[in-house]
């Protein structure tokens, strides 16, 4: 009999370790495509634009002249549907033609979603052609793809663009036959007689785009990277270096060549990015940080599609400020009936737009690429004022007063009958605004070490008011941006490892503490008959909830005055009940490894979610037999490819926190005495709590696993329910056990009805009902079943 149980337990070991050994295994695979290119070597090419960097500004000086001024765009989630009547295509019309013109900058860069990609539904995720088909009118309506020899506009792609498309080279990548850009990324040089910038766009995109919901997440494999370090090391030399993807660093896996991203960001002094939309409940508003350890910022936008945000760059010698402006709501139709028969040709009203950039705004300083010292040195504060009206009134006001020097206007148009303009060969459209105002001041009188602020006004002569504030010294330390409520936080986590980390310590936890462990401890410590034991320890679990009861009144009771009794007594009672929690569970636990038909299936799917797929599915739908995948909890395999999409690692932490939560009710459920079912009548509970307790597992069950199984269903298809071990199967049997322990038999006094005879311990009463329920069979089967352990 020792031998029986000595083997038993070494084989449950063996057997664990050999399941968790494959996963690793199935985890390194995953995530072979991050550390080893396996396609092509990729060659980056020539930056498009001029590719000899010149950093011959470094600062200059901070005067009153509008040399010296770079300005762009930055817009993105268009979200353009065919179905979705709010926003979306009007308002990039409404950009397109009232926005880009009023700023006429040197460049307008979109960083993905350019399309919506789903039905009316919103269920299901294709791409559209005749949302790519109004994409591709509203571009050449605007004639933006022209301008600048094709270095005007520029676009790539989000998550939306790539849902259900097999790789870029498939015919379903719309976004390749009518997007401006049509490639993976890209690199632009701009060069200006005071400087080179660059800017470097990173498609984040899987190299397979699955459809919906599996597309939140993105990365970069070593291919990816490979490419994005030659692109980076043609850029090392500029004045600034703009790094663009559409998802934000805290959602994407970034891969290594032979550096890794943190080196290659050295150079880089903002990222711009999109995706996230603001979340919810303002939890997005400000989606903004500054990676000190690296010397970027990191500043995602709102999205065009419903808050119709747009946000203007100035690079003024080589200080990066920005503003984000909204369209007008007011005169642009957040509702469009006309879905993608709208046409918008004239520019609306637009409020004067406001962009100070000296003193720059202290909360964005980059000390480690920005020439802060001219500031010290400049006479003129400096601001941009774009209008579509002549400017009446600016008011400039410096820690609340007046500024004794009136804004004067020194702006420009660099057009074509500038000799600097006519050297380029620019065309007519090819107009870039400076529209610079300046005001003389002595910057001396605020050096002092403290933060300052300032206000320009400005007003045209229709009225129309808009006002900039912003904070400024003249140290290198930045002002706190105070944004963690408003997304700063989400901006600084590593959700790669934290979701990482949270499921595979969650996995470990719930698999030992659960499972491996109450089965050892019932195999190699107790004997054959479990009932008498746990008669022993219910009388226990009983003499403990005594304690605490006592304890409870005794801190009720009121005559106790002195706190550090009162405090003594609180931490006993604490200390007394979560001994009982553990130890009741612990009980449960053990109980239930003692039940073949309940441990060996909570066994099954423990070991299945670290070595089978959680489901199998059509995936990829456009891509027939091809889109057919695995999701395991490390990554995704199709068509012979891992991804390693973080999404993955979302969909096994369901199915890790179902399963645990399972593993801890199923127990008491099952177990003849627990914290919720007991036996004896000192602890027997009012009927209503048992039935709070199992309408709660079934709206569980139900609503956590249930709808989004059936989801999955929807998307991918009747197989993932064939092969859906992690969440299909797991929702049958979860359904099936609960039904069977809590549902078959649900009488206000069950709690006489359980079998524990009295001959194992005469403490509990015996059932005396005829009942047989099917927690009573399971029970009776206990003194009979001398080795349902081996």
């Amino acid at each position: 009999m020792e031998r029986h149980r000595i083997a038993d337990s070494l084989g449950l070991v063996l057997l664990t370790l050999f399941c968790w050994l494959y996963g690793f295994h199935l985890y390194n695979a995953a995530n072979q495509p991050l550390a080893a290119d396996t396609r092509v070597p990729a060659v980056a090419g020539h930056p498009q634009g001029l590719s000899q960097a010149d950093h011959s500004n470094n600062g200059g000086v901070l005067d009153d002249s509008s040399d010296g001024l770079l300005t762009f765009i930055h817009a993105s989630d268009v979200h353009i549907s065919k179905f979705y009547p709010r926003g979306g295509f009007v308002h990039f019309l409404h950009f397109l033609h009232t926005a880009v013109p009023l700023i006429s900058p040197r460049l307008v860069t979109v960083t993905g979603d350019l399309t919506d990609g789903k039905d009316r539904q919103k269920l299901i995720s294709l791409q559209q052609v005749e949302e790519w088909e109004a994409y591709q009118r509203a571009l050449d309506s605007a004639h933006v793809k022209t301008r600048f020899n094709g270095t005007f506009y520029r676009d790539q792609r989000g998550n939306h663009d790539c849902f259900n498309v097999f790789d870029f080279d498939s015919p379903a990548n719309l976004y390749k036959t009518y997007s401006a850009m049509q490639s993976d990324g890209y690199s632009l040089q701009i060069k200006e007689p005071f400087g080179t910038y660059s800017f470097v766009a990173t498609d984040g995109c899987p190299r397979h785009g699955f459809a919906r919901p599996l597309n939140f997440f993105g990365y970069l494999d070593a291919h990816a990277m490979s490419l994005l370090e030659s692109r980076i090391e043609q850029a090392r030399n500029s004045n600034h270096m703009f790094l663009l993807n559409h998802y934000p660093v805290s959602t994407m896996l970034y891969g290594k060549h032979n550096k890794s991203f943190r080196e290659l960001v050295q150079s880089v002094s903002v990222f711009l990015c999109g995706h996230l939309h603001e979340l919810a409940g303002g939890a997005g508003a400000q989606l903004q940080t500054y990676k000190a350890r690296d010397g970027y910022w990191e500043l995602e936008i709102s999205d065009l599609k419903e808050h119709a945000v747009y946000r203007v760059y100035a690079v003024d010698h080589d200080l990066v400020s920005f503003v984000d402006i909204t369209l007008p709501l007011e005169q642009v139709p957040l509702y469009n009936p006309e879905l993608l028969n709208v046409s918008v040709t004239e520019p609306i009203a637009h409020p004067p737009v406001v962009l100070i950039t000296n003193p720059k705004d202290a909360r964005y300083l980059l000390p480690k690429h920005e020439p802060l010292h001219i500031m010290r040195s400049s006479k003129f504060i400096r601001a941009l004022i774009w209008a579509d009206k002549p400017i009446d009134k600016v008011t400039i006001k410096v820690d609340g007063a007046v500024h004794p020097h009136p804004a004067v206007y020194k702006g420009k148009e660099e057009s074509p009958t500038d000799p600097a303009a006519l050297a380029g060969g620019r065309k007519p459209e090819e107009i870039v605004k400076k529209p610079l105002w300046v005001a003389p001041w002595d910057p001396a009188s605020y050096d002092d070490g403290k933060p300052h602020e300032i206000e320009i006004t400005a007003t045209d002569i229709a009225g129309k008011t808009t006002t900039s504030r912003i904070p400024f010294h003249f140290s290198t330390n930045l002002v706190p941006l105070e944004n963690d409520a408003r997304g700063g936080w989400i901006m600084r986590q590593n959700f790669p490892d934290i979701f990482r980390t949270s499921g595979a310590t969650s996995y470990l936890l719930a698999t030992i503490f659960l499972i491996v462990l109450p089965r050892l401890y019932l195999v190699l410590r107790l004997p054959s008959n479990i009932s008498s034991w746990v008669s022993k320890r219910t009388v226990e679990h009983h003499k403990d909830e005594a304690r605490l009861r006592h304890l409870r009144s005794t801190l009720l009771r009121g005559d106790i005055i002195n706190p550090f009794v009162l405090a003594k007594l609180a931490l006993g009672w604490i200390a007394a009940w979560t001994k009982f929690i553990v130890w009741t569970q612990f009980t449960a636990q053990v109980y239930y490894a003692s039940i073949p038909w309940l441990f060996w299936p909570s066994y099954f799917f423990a070991m299945a979610l670290a070595t089978l797929p959680l489901f199998s599915g059509h995936l990829i739908p456009s891509a027939g037999a091809d889109g057919i995948g695995s999701v395991y909890a490390y990554g995704i395999y199709i068509g012979g490819d891992w991804a390693p999409l973080l999404d993955s690692w979302t969909y096994a932490l369901t199915s890790i926190i179902s399963l645990a939560l399972l593993l801890l009710y199923l127990p008491v459920a099952a177990a003849p005495t627990s914290i919720f079912y007991s036996a004896y009548s000192g602890l027997r509970l009012p009927w209503y709590r048992r039935a709070w307790m199992r309408v709660c597992m079934a709206l569980f069950i139900n609503l956590y696993i249930g709808i989004p199984m059936v989801m999955t269903v929807y998307t991918y298809g009747i197989m993932t329910v064939v092969l859906g071990y992690g969440r299909a199967w797991l929702f049958v049997a979860a359904a099936i056990a609960l039904y069977i322990l809590d549902w078959s038999y649900n009488t206000p006094d069950d709690n006489k009805n359980h079998p524990l005879s009295s001959s194992s311990s005469p403490s509990l009463a015996p059932s005396n009902n005829g009942s047989s329920s099917p927690r009573s069979r399971i029970a009776s089967r206990r003194d009979s079943e001398d080795s349902d352990y081996h």
